[in-house]
């Protein structure tokens, strides 16, 4: 699962090997405009000297075309070519599974435990989540994933395939083709005694964040427990997922259960921005089905030159484009000696909240039915339906049910 972003960044690396740089490329996520997103430098201390105008010739062959170049002080600055990059993101949809049939190789990691709640530690509530989140990042990433109990996996054939395995303590001797992925113990008090408590009191939290902070008001009282309920899992599974899944996490008191719970914004960012999200695409489509709104073109016919606002851009670029990549970087790039690290996602995804948070609350996405305001609207509107799009899938991958009102 290599991304356009990833290939392009191959053929510029190969494109000035060849002519004799052994160039170090690095992916900007600040000051785009003014610092380009890609910064190139060369490892030795030679004078980097390009030919820009036969470079963005060149780059014009690749997934993401250039649109300048600049070089200054032995570095030079690229952006890409914008509008080519939104159609070619937004066509391309690659924070979608891979539909063909996976060739990334095999994947062995043990089932869930399947218990209850009530009968479940919060070490063993955390072990599960890793269990599934790890599985759901490997199929993603396009592997064969076969899980089954332990023992039944200690008959399957090793040839070609990888087995993952949650362990409380590494082994001083790892077989070959085996990951041992660490995870830490949770330690509890008196007042958690199961998973069942600690998801019950986050979902108490939950309620109350929902009701004084994003003023979620539901008549219908069985909805609101199903919400809540909804909301107590998901805030559990945050908290787990935001400390290194190495590390212990202490709740023995309640100082330290309250720290856990502060160290993350949690799930009610997460839930709330994308039931916002929700709710802008829903109002559009009503607008459409009354005829006061005109429904979202193909790619093709969106005016990707109207989206000129800085975020637009960083929300494509380092969130859109990079998603591929960092569900690699989540699996360890699927090596046996890679670190497969579940936070990776999680941090990403709460980047890309607070960005688009920021963007959607400073700019006005659904706009008067004018002519003249459409395009803008429509552009806009593409972009968001995509970025909703990849959070339905990230949600998926962390096993976080989706609320889409609040």
């Amino acid at each position: 699962m290599e991304g356009i972003l990833t290939k392009t960044e191959k053929l510029l690396h190969s494109y000035l090997q060849d002519r004799g740089h052994t160039p170090v490329i690095k992916l900007l996520d600040k000051n785009l405009c003014q610092m380009g997103d890609l910064l190139v430098q060369s490892k030795a201390d030679s004078t980097l000297t390009l030919d820009e105008q036969a470079l963005l010739t060149a780059s014009r062959e690749w997934p993401l075309p250039f649109g300048a170049i600049s070089i200054a002080n032995n570095v030079a600055h690229i952006w890409f070519d914008r509008v080519s990059a939104f159609r070619a993101t937004l066509a391309e949809k690659e924070w979608q599974a891979d539909a063909r049939a996976p060739t990334a190789g095999t994947i062995y990691i043990e089932a869930p435990t399947g218990k209850e709640w009530a009968t479940m530690t919060l070490t063993e509530f955390r072990a599960d989540m890793l269990r599934t989140v790890v599985k759901n990042c490997f199929q993603h990433a396009g592997y064969t994933v076969v899980q089954a109990g332990e023992e039944q996996l200690a008959d399957y054939p090793t040839a070609n395939a990888t087995r993952v395995k949650i362990v409380q303590q590494k082994s001083k001797a790892v077989p070959e083709q085996c990951i041992e992925l660490l995870c830490g113990s949770v330690l509890t008090g008196s007042e958690i005694q199961n998973a069942a408590q600690y998801i019950g009191l986050r979902a108490n939290d939950m309620q109350l964040i929902a009701q004084h902070r994003y003023g979620l008001r539901l008549p219908d009282v069985c909805k609101l427990q199903r919400l809540v309920s909804s909301l107590g899992r998901s805030a559990a599974m945050v908290d787990m997922l935001h400390t290194r899944h190495t590390h212990v996490i202490d709740m023995r008191s309640q100082q330290g259960i309250l720290r856990n719970q502060c160290s993350s914004k949690g799930a009610s960012f997460i839930m709330y921005n994308y039931a916002r999200l929700a709710s802008i695409l829903r109002k559009h489509t009503e607008l459409v089905e009354q005829g006061a709104g005109t429904a979202i073109p193909p790619v093709a016919d969106i005016d990707f030159s109207l989206l000129t606002d800085p975020d637009e851009w960083l929300l494509l670029y380092a969130y859109l484009m990079r998603f591929p990549h960092t569900i690699q970087q989540t699996i360890g790039y699927g090596q046996p000696d890679g670190r497969i690290a579940p936070y990776h996602l999680l941090n990403f995804t709460l980047c890309l909240i607070k960005c688009l948070s920021k963007y959607y609350r400073r700019v006005r996405i659904l706009t008067e039915n004018r002519p003249r305001l459409q395009p803008v609207m429509l552009a806009r509107l593409y972009l968001i339906r995509s970025l909703f799009d990849m959070l339905r899938v990230i949600l998926n991958i962390l096993d976080l049910e989706p609320v889409e009102e609040m």
